[in-house]
């Protein structure tokens, strides 16, 4: 037994934590808080109102309001009757004369809640059907079961049906406000299909107004909410200041984790603060605080449990087992969702290392994902009213009949201190990160400041921190714990003296109910605590606490004021007004998320309540009758047949194919075109044209088709490009040539876009890889037909007719894209937008900045070291624009409400890494693509033909990896290992490359291209996979559009950059290196020469030929250098990232 409790001991070492410890995550904590505060897009979200208004009104308010909750699967709807200052025990609740309590029914015994009461209340599961249906249809549906209810106000509460009734809503999904009264939705997530910009208020108005009748009031919208917010908001309400008592914080522990705090206007920063706030007269905004979601959850907390080294091996394997590895890093090691799983882990670990354990012999049950749930690991401590621990193991994992394997006792002892162990560290987190939000917010002196002086008679304020969650209440004694660190690391921080307003306590409901919080939990040692619990049994309808235990219910009866957004990672019930639902504890039972139904709940008034659809309203059920069926035997998205799918998807490669190969037949062909109209020093401004128009405007058009669809836009663009062509064909001059290319870069930029967003709209994410391996096949045949044809078509049928063959297929695909694309394909929030109202939320500012920006940086660097040199005015002046033009666009998308490129996608991980790595890619592909032909003509001496002939090489097997591997993504559903397998490639082909001597055998120079090219192969697909794959359906074509404008910036800087390094490593050099008998004259004749002219070291004779030789191969190893370089940076940015496998992020719809 010692010996078991010895190696138990140092197993869980990993887990341990202490008031030390606590009060050095406190204080990183706060720092990182503050941090985000200011620059984190996705926390600290405001709202439009103020603390003195809040704590003003909590004073007195008083009424009765009609109030609604939507959550991740459930909507509730009912009244609540703030009381204001009278007695509670005075007051009726209007149906039976008994005191308040839900739904107007509560025994006599029972306490109650001081200020208000809960009426009418009804719960409705939100079904999958409504999910996934138009926002109009989920709205109406709720609308139906709002007017329901308050028909029953009207008949029971005797509420006037001439007067307008006001609506409070609590949401659980990320918003926008600009008041209390309004919100705009960012994507809402947890299965739902709606997307971002519907206006909240404006869709429940006309749900609840489609169901209206003259026989009951209409209503009015007086708040919208978050759930945190709403929970600190009715703590402020349900605790007035008073001497020794504030309100400082809310907190909600349950499924999933979040916190809510009030923070002061002038500690953020502009882009943050609500346009108008409500304060009280003579007040100035600047000093007032206001109500603050935080997201403490997500993205930037891990620095610092990674710094002191609180993430152990099983938090990693957690970790990387999720739908989004990294995102959550606090809550997997705090919330009811995961605590039972990483309970599982750990365990599972200790069976087989430790106490080695064949994990064959083991009960199944303990390998499956979530196998042990929160819910039972709550109740498993010694004298546990579930009854012996060993026993609760032996029913909840049966051993297998094969095996030999049995429980003892030492199994149990076990499980629960590793249960322990995990719910301490989660206590000494929270409490962590909870100090550090109020030395935030100032209700707790900074950090190592003095202490106030105090005397013995200084009362010391209590900031309550008002908590909701069944998992902090449930779980082991995880809200006592949490108490304890707080206390325990303030008196360790001020020496037993903490300063004042410095003493916390959790708080729920009232302190009477300081027992009942802790009925059914493990005992504690502590002799004092500071905790009060979550809800009455009035709330209960006389169920055993014991038995609600679940880690998905936060228990607060109390209906909470709505305020703001929150963006919400798993489903968490929002406790605006509980009964208290009696949930099935079974592990085959237990409910996650929006993985099962929940059980029947059981009301006074209401009785049960089936949670199934065919038990709801009338009006959900005719709903659920309405429900579309899928063809099994279709897999397209977007309501098109299998038929329809295979043209529209035939038009989209036939387009990739046109546009390729009208960029490489001019390539191939541009000598013969400038020699016609005698201009060949213009022959880039054919390229430079059609890659600005191209690069710049294809964002643009692609964020524009979320408004009005795909359709329009891709004909339109597809018609911009075959006029475009036909005046190409038709130029009488090169000025009219380079602008006819300009606007066909216009064209085939938007048509390419669309149709690649196009064919992603109808194909789901988890068989797109083998769809884009048939763009491939078109992309790379367009290409290799455009320079096999190029020349030949000049010399026997004229260059004209380059352009003239591409017109009629383009018609063709023109009119089969009008016939047969659907007309709402990609349509933005799922309905069709004006002209007016697309321009109302059209990113101008972000547009003309990028448009600019963009502009100017391409034209600097084609035209530098070119056709001008670096110091010429014009260059110095276009990349002057660039630099300041840049910033200001990305400041101008961190506040727009439908930024042409979300900064998420360049300033997160894994979005940057993948964006990142895909524009290094395109430097590195076309850098080498730009200096191998100059290898083989200034270094081997090979003619323009076969160097051209050469470069079939990397265009043939970039195009076999590149089809092989969008169908392996298929395949495997893993997406990470295209981008290292690419990354690996660019290196080895660079320092293949960089290593090779003009005496190597020509097959080594070919062999040499390989490795890149097939690291472009697989690299550029890969990319893109994984990014659409990290996103929402419906925001594809803004992810689209933001790789392909990083990877057309690559491919610029890919050419200019690794010019400008041969261009001034030649010159280098050749300085060195020639050194003929005529001298200075001679060389520098030579030099300039062999600059200007790669095909003239040919025609150099002895030792001139030999140095201008060497020159070229030390100038291009250079290069090959600097590129073998940044393939190390590529490769550094891929490893460390974490990928979901395929149709397993973030992508709903």
């Amino acid at each position: 037994m010692a010996s078991s409790s010895i190696k138990l001991d140092g197993f869980l070492r990993p887990l341990a934590i202490d008031t030390g410890l606590v009060l050095k995550l406190a204080k990183d904590l706060t720092s990182t808080f503050k941090t985000l505060s200011r620059e984190s897009p996705d926390q600290f979200l405001t709202t439009p109102i103020s603390e003195p208004i809040l704590r003003h009104v909590a004073q007195s308010d008083s009424g009765r309001f009609l109030a609604i909750d939507i959550g991740g699967t459930n909507l509730r709807v009912g009244f609540v009757e703030l009381l204001g200052t009278t007695p509670s025990d005075k007051q009726s609740n209007g149906l039976d004369g008994h005191r308040n309590g839900a739904n107007g029914h509560v025994e006599q015994e029972k306490p109650s809640h001081d200020r208000l009461r809960l009426l009418l209340e009804q719960k409705e599961p939100i079904g999958n059907h409504l999910k996934n249906e138009k926002a109009e249809d989920l709205f109406k549906w709720i609308g139906s079961i709002i007017a329901g209810v308050v028909r029953k106000g009207v008949d029971e509460l005797g509420l006037p049906s001439d007067a307008d009734l006001p609506m409070g809503v609590t949401f659980s999904f990320p918003m926008y406000q600009s008041s209390l009264s309004q919100a705009r939705l960012k994507d809402m997530g947890k299965g739902f299909a709606i997307t971002s910009n519907l206006d909240l208020g404006e869709h429940l108005m006309k749900g609840y107004h489609s169901n209206w009748t003259p026989d009951i009031p209409r209503i009015k919208i007086a708040a919208i909410s978050n759930d945190t917010i709403a929970t600190l908001v009715s703590h402020i309400y349900q605790f007035p200041v008073e001497s020794g008592q504030k309100t400082a914080m809310g907190l909600i522990v349950g499924t999933g984790c979040n916190a809510t705090i009030l923070m002061k206007l002038s500690s953020l920063p502009e882009n943050k603060r609500p346009e108008h706030i409500s304060v009280l007269p003579g007040q100035n905004p600047e000093d007032v605080r206001i109500a603050v979601n935080t997201e403490w959850s997500i993205n930037g907390t891990a620095a610092p449990l990674r710094d002191l080294d609180l993430i152990s091996s099983w938090d990693t394997e957690l970790d990387e087992a999720g739908e989004r590895p990294g995102f959550q890093p606090l809550e997997y090691m705090t919330a009811g969702r995961y605590l039972g799983e990483l309970a599982r882990l750990a365990f599972l670990d200790y069976l087989t290392t430790v106490l080695r354990h064949d994990p064959t012999d083991l009960p199944d049950g303990l390998h499956q994902r979530f196998g042990l749930t929160t819910t039972f690991i709550s109740h498993l401590y010694p004298d546990s009213k579930k009854g012996p621990m060993l026993d609760q193991l032996r029913k909840e994992f049966k051993p297998t009949a094969q095996s030999d394997f049995n429980w003892a006792q030492d199994h149990a002892n076990a499980l629960h201190h590793i249960a322990k162990a995990i719910e301490v560290r989660a206590a000494g987190i929270i409490a962590a990160a909870t100090l550090a939000l109020l030395v935030c917010t100032e209700e707790l002196p900074a950090w190592d400041s003095p202490p106030s002086a105090m005397t013995e008679e200084d009362k010391i304020p209590e900031l309550v921190v008002g908590w909701t969650g069944g998992c902090i209440q449930h779980f082991q004694t995880y809200l006592e714990d949490c108490q304890t660190f707080l206390d325990d690391v303030l008196s360790l921080e001020y020496n037993g003296r903490p300063p004042a307003r410095s003493r916390i306590s959790t708080s729920n409901m009232s302190e009477e109910r300081a027992s009942g919080a802790q009925y059914g939990r493990a005992p504690s040692n502590r002799k004092e605590t500071r905790t009060w619990p979550t809800s009455t049994d009035a709330s209960r309808s006389g169920h055993d606490q014991d038995e609600t235990a679940d880690e998905q219910a936060p228990d607060f009866p109390v209906p909470r004021l709505p305020i703001e957004p929150v963006l919400e990672p798993e489903l968490l019930e929002s406790p605006m007004f509980r009964d208290m639902e009696r949930h099935i504890n079974s592990a085959s039972n237990e409910v996650f998320a929006d993985e099962t139904p929940e059980a029947d709940v059981e009301t006074p008034l209401l009785k049960k309540v089936a949670r199934s659809t065919s038990s709801s309203s009338t009006s959900s059920s005719t709903t659920t009758t309405n429900e579309p069926t899928k063809d099994p035997n279709n897999p397209y998205t977007g309501g098109v047949t299998v038929p329809q799918f295979w043209s529209i998807f035939l038009v989209v490669a036939c387009t990739f194919f046109i546009f390729c190969f009208d960029a490489t037949i001019l390539a191939s062909s541009h000598p013969v075109i400038t020699s016609y109209f005698g201009a060949s020093n213009s022959a880039s401004w054919l390229s430079t044209a059609f890659l600005l128009t191209s690069t710049t405007f294809q964002p643009l058009i692609v964020r524009y088709t979320d408004s009005v669809g795909r359709k329009w836009p891709y004909v339109v663009t597809m018609g911009i490009f075959a006029a475009a062509t036909v005046w190409c064909a038709l130029a009488g001059s090169m000025t009219s040539l380079i602008v006819a290319r300009a606007v066909c870069g216009l064209g085939a930029g938007g048509a390419m876009s669309c149709g690649g967003v196009l064919a992603g709209d109808l194909v789901p994410i988890e068989i797109r890889g083998i769809y884009q391996s048939y763009l491939n096949i078109a992309f790379g045949a367009g290409g290799m037909l455009g320079a096999a044809l190029g020349g030949a078509m000049a010399d026997h049928l004229g260059w004209r007719w380059e352009f003239g063959v591409q017109v009629p297929l383009i018609l063709v695909c023109m009119a089969v894209a009008a016939w047969l694309i659907p007309p709402n394909a990609g349509l933005y929030d799922n309905k069709r937008e004006s002209l007016v109202e697309s321009m109302k939320v059209f990113d101008f500012t972000g547009s003309g900045l990028m448009t600019v920006s963009i502009t100017f940086l391409i034209l600097g660097l084609n035209l530098g070291g070119n056709i001008l040199p670096w110091s010429n005015p014009l260059i110095l002046t276009s990349l002057t624009i660039f630099t300041l033009g840049f910033p200001l666009f990305l400041l101008a998308e961190r506040r727009a409400t439908r930024p042409i490129m979300p900064l998420e996608l360049v300033s997160t991980v894994p979005n940057a890494n993948i964006v990142l790595s895909n524009f290094l890619g395109a430097v590195l592909i076309n850098a080498l693509i730009f200096n191998v032909p100059l290898y083989f003509q200034g270094v081997l001496l090979k003619s323009a033909t076969t160097s051209g002939l050469y470069l079939l090489v990397p265009t043939v097997v970039s195009s076999v990896t590149g089809t092989a591997t969008g169908y392996l993504i298929y395949r495997t559903k893993r997406l990470k290992w295209p981008l290292m397998v690419g990354s690996a490639g660019f290196l080895t082909g660079t320092v293949f490359l960089t290593s090779l001597n003009r005496s190597c055998p020509e097959a080594l120079f070919l062999l040499a291209l390989v490795p890149a090219s097939a690291g472009q192969g697989f690299s550029f697909p890969g990319t893109f996979m994984a990014l659409l794959n990290l996103w929402e359906q419906r925001r594809q074509a803004v992810v689209t559009s933001t790789i392909v404008l990083w990877r057309s910036l690559g491919m610029v800087l890919g050419v200019a950059g690794s010019s400008l390094v041969v261009q001034n490593a030649l010159l280098f050099y050749l300085r060195r290196n020639v050194d003929l008998p005529g001298g200075e004259e001679e060389n520098g004749a030579v030099i300039e020469l062999v600059r200007e002219k790669v095909a003239a070291v040919k025609g150099l004779e002895g030792v001139a030929r030999e140095q201008v030789i060497r020159s070229y191969e030390d100038a291009l190893r250079l290069t090959f250098l600097c590129c073998a370089v940044l393939a190390v940076g590529n490769l550094l940015l891929v490893a460390p990232i974490r990928l979901p496998r395929l149709g397993k992020g973030e992508r709903r719809g």
